[in-house]
Order: structure tokens, then C-alpha cells, then sequence
């Protein structure tokens, strides 16, 4: 919402709220859920994903049409792979003919990388653990495209999106601070989802919230599961009975780490499903009814170095192409690679490193992995080179930040107003401008430094 909206929002009545979230909900529908996602959503179901020289034709092929449209229509790219034989590339071991894209790159280049101008994109912002916040174009074909693949993964365990209700669970500031009412959910009625806001998912509020989702009953929930795992501890620990079950839990954003699996399973009856990709774009890697990750050769190209690095080639990335992108994250690929029951020839992922296990600490919010401080790290990315956050107490978090020119004291006062909106008033937060925020002995740049012992 813009802070027009927002301000709208926040003085009205909660009965309101809902018919706010449900008018963004159309408007997201409308986005998301078009022709081409329908059509896609068909395309996928008519696959054999048993049959792996199909899924490696259709693979080859969707790469050279996105090399193509790149240096077609992208002034980098034509730029970037200027003396290169395009024609030449037809398989994924072709790749390497290309030099591999950084995120120090992208961040340089990316208005000359558009293939499409803001007015008609659908735009998104990244935050994730490099400190550097970076604006997307998407085409909106690409956009429904992706939604197709998250809902045919999901449909696989047994969740029709948009005829069943739905619990998720965001960072999106729904609850305004000054709210008194233990009411930390918002419907949005036209997807049949209720959206629980999960800096209040702590301790001292799960009863209000696990005794509302008694009563609406999700057929499924999704969101991040540090969130989900809050909850589930409290009830395992009071052994306060959860009156439905779902077909599954959806993580996203956050790793699920075996303490989180273990509880949220006991906790609600069903399965968690993880999946992994990126905001920017990144290849679908999902977890299948037997519990292996597989990566989507339908969604796109991810090489992988001795060392474990990826790079990706997203194939929903037409507005800004990312080609044999470093991503940052690593994988340890299963040697047998197409030996899955449940069938799918595609690759299996053993391990995925890449979601950070930072996280800043309030005395009475309880935890925050990075993933929350999409709140204030992706708003301006015109404005900020680069932020971390730093914590030596309970008390304080000193925000580092590389300004540039169009850095005004206005954007200090919105980042101390979103995080305590996250860790509470009681947190000190300090702004700090620098010339240069220090890399780590390793050399790898960390979003977020607790030192709190």
C-alpha cells in the first residue's frame, strides 16, 4: 500500500481493515491469476515428469528463447555478450560460453537490464541477506507464470488455490501499533485467506491466535515457519487441542530447520512442504510427496560449482533477464539424481544453504530473521548502497547504512519506525550513517550481527 493508503488504513475500524485487505486482494488477484495463468497451470499438468529427455528438450529450449529476448530487447545484455555466438548456445552445458552475472553487476546495471518500463511491470523489490536492496521488472505474463508453479506444487499435495480457505502467515504491517484489540488477522475474502501478522506470533499471544484458527479452520496454511513454529511450541507445551487439520503447511522465506519440522508437524497433524526461490527469480526447487527436494527443471537452469555456489537462469525473468546469476546461496546436489519414488526425473537437492540463520531479539517480541526486515531494507533501493543490523543488546540495534545522494533524514526516521514497529518501543534504535560497512574475516557480508551472549 502506499502511505496514503496506509494512513487510510490504519485510522479506520478493523471491520474496515478486512474490506481494505480484501480491495488489495483483487487487485492482486487480478495480477496474478490472468489468462496466462491459467493456461500455464493446464501446461504444467499435461507434463511426464517421468520423462526426462521431454523435460530436458523443454528446458534447452526455454533457455535459448530467454537468451534471445535478452539480448534482444536488453541494452546490457547486448553489451554483455557482445562477440559471443548466441546461435551457438543449445544446451545447458552451453552455458559456460556466457560469463556469469554477480549481484554487484546487477546492482550497477539493472535499469539498462529492463526489458519492460515501470509504468507497464509488475515491480518487486529485494531485501534477503546482501544488505543491498534492488528493484525488479517483471512482465506480468511471468508473474502468473510463477504463481502457476507455486500452485501446481501445492496441488500436488492436495491444495486447490482459490477454492479452499487458506491461513498465511506474513510480515505485512496489518496491525496497526496503536490497536488494543487481540485481533492480529486480517481476511482477505476473495482468496478465502486470512492473513496472520507474525510479529505477533509469540508466546503471550498464540492463544488468541491458534482459538481463531480453530474457528475459521484453513484447509491449508502457508508463510514463514519461524512464525508457525512459535505457535506450535505453545501448543505442544500446553497441550491446548487444534480442532482441524490441514492438508499441508507451505514454508516460505526461512529455512525449516528439523526443530520447526518436528513441532508444527506434531503440533497440527500434516505435513510442512518446503519450497525454495528467490524474489528477484531463481529456478523452484520444491519438496515432493516423498520428502526430496527437487529442482523444477521446468522453471529454469541452476549450475552448480565444486564449492556448491548455484548460478541460475529463471525462465519467469523476461523483464529483468538473470542469466548464470550468482545468487549467493549453495546446494548439495543427491547423486541419485532421478531415483525418487515419487516418480519426477527431476534432480534432487540434498541441502540448500542460503537462508540466513540471523536473527535481531526484542524483550517481549520474541525473534526476527532477516526475512521481516524486508520492512525497512527493500524501500529504498534508489537511496541505500547497503544496511546491516547490528545487536549487542536487548535494549539497542544500530542500523548501519551507505547512503547515496538522494538519502534524506526522512528515511531514518521510517527505518526506527518500521523496527520498532518489529522489536517494540523499548528498543533503542540507532541510525548510522557510514562510508563503508566492513566485510567479516571470511569476506562474506552478513545482513545481520548478534552479539547478544
Amino acid at each position: 500500500m502506499s502511505d496514503i493508503k496506509m494512513k487510510i488504513y490504519e485510522h479506520s475500524p478493523i471491520s474496515i481493515q478486512h474490506m481494505l485487505i480484501s480491495l488489495e486482494g483483487r487487485r492482486l488477484k487480478n495480477q496474478r491469476y490472468g489468462k496466462a495463468y491459467w493456461d500455464f497451470l493446464h501446461e504444467l499438468e499435461q507434463h511426464d515428469y517421468t520423462n526426462e529427455q521431454e523435460e530436458i528438450r523443454y528446458q534447452e529450449q526455454e533457455m535459448q528463447r530467454l537468451i534471445q529476448h535478452a539480448v534482444k530487447n536488453s541494452p546490457f545484455y547486448k553489451e554483455f555478450y557482445k562477440g559471443i555466438d548466441i546461435d551457438s548456445i543449445r544446451t545447458v552445458d552451453d552455458l559456460k560460453k556466457l560469463p556469469l552475472l554477480s549481484k554487484e553487476t546487477v546492482r550497477k546495471n539493472i535499469e539498462s537490464m529492463y526489458t519492460i518500463d515501470e509504468k507497464s511491470a509488475v515491480v518487486s523489490y529485494t531485501s534477503g541477506t546482501s544488505g543491498k536492496a534492488m528493484k525488479f521488472h517483471h512482465f506480468p505474463e511471468d508473474v502468473q507464470k510463477r504463481m502457476a508453479h507455486l500452485d501446481f506444487f501445492k496441488k500436488q499435495h492436495g491444495v486447490i488455490n482459490l477454492t479452499m480457505k487458506r491461513a498465511s502467515f506474513s510480515d505485512r504491517k496489518i496491525v496497526p501499533r496503536s490497536q488494543t484489540a487481540k485481533v492480529f488477522w486480517r481476511d482477505n475474502y476473495l482468496l478465502k485467506q486470512r492473513i496472520y501478522c507474525t510479529p505477533y506470533c509469540q508466546p503471550q499471544h498464540a492463544e488468541a491466535i491458534v482459538k481463531n484458527l480453530n474457528e475459521f479452520k484453513p484447509q491449508s496454511m502457508d508463510g514463514m515457519p519461524s512464525a508457525i513454529y512459535e505457535l506450535a511450541k505453545w501448543i505442544n507445551e500446553n497441550n491446548y487441542p487444534v480442532t482441524f487439520q490441514p492438508l499441508a503447511i507451505f514454508s516460505t522465506s526461512e529455512t525449516v530447520y528439523p526443530h520447526y519440522r518436528k513441532e508444527i508437524e506434531t503440533a497440527f497433524g500434516c505435513k510442512i512442504r518446503d519450497q525454495y526461490a528467490s524474489s528477484e527469480g531463481a529456478p523452484f526447487i520444491a519438496e515432493c510427496t516423498e520428502g526430496n527436494y527437487h529442482y523444477n527443471l521446468t522453471t529454469g537452469i541452476v549450475e552448480i560449482a565444486d564449492d556448491g555456489e548455484i548460478f541460475v537462469t529463471c525462465f519467469n525473468t523476461y523483464g529483468t533477464p538473470l542469466i548464470r546469476y550468482a545468487i549467493g546461496d549453495r546446494v548439495e546436489i543427491n547423486p541419485q539424481r532421478n531415483k525418487c519414488k515419487c516418480g519426477s526425473v527431476h534432480p534432487i537437492i540434498e541441502r540448500i544453504d542460503g537462508r540466513t540463520n540471523d536473527y535481531l531479539q526484542s524483550k517481549t517480541k520474541g525473534k526476527f530473521t532477516s526475512v521481516h526486515l524486508s520492512l525497512v531494507n527493500a524501500k529504498f533501493s534508489g537511496a541505500i548502497r547497503k544496511m546491516q543490523f547490528r545487536q549487542t543488546s536487548l535494549d539497542k540495534v544500530v542500523v548501519l547504512v551507505e547512503p547515496t545522494e538522494k538519502y534524506t533524514d526522512k528515511i531514518s526516521d521510517v527505518i526506527k519506525r518500521d523496527l520498532n514497529y518489529l522489536l517494540g518501543d523499548e528498543t533503542e534504535i540507532e541510525v548510522s550513517l557510514v562510508d563503508r560497512i566492513p566485510i567479516g574475516n571470511n569476506n562474506k557480508f552478513r545482513l545481520i550481527i548478534n552479539e547478544i551472549k
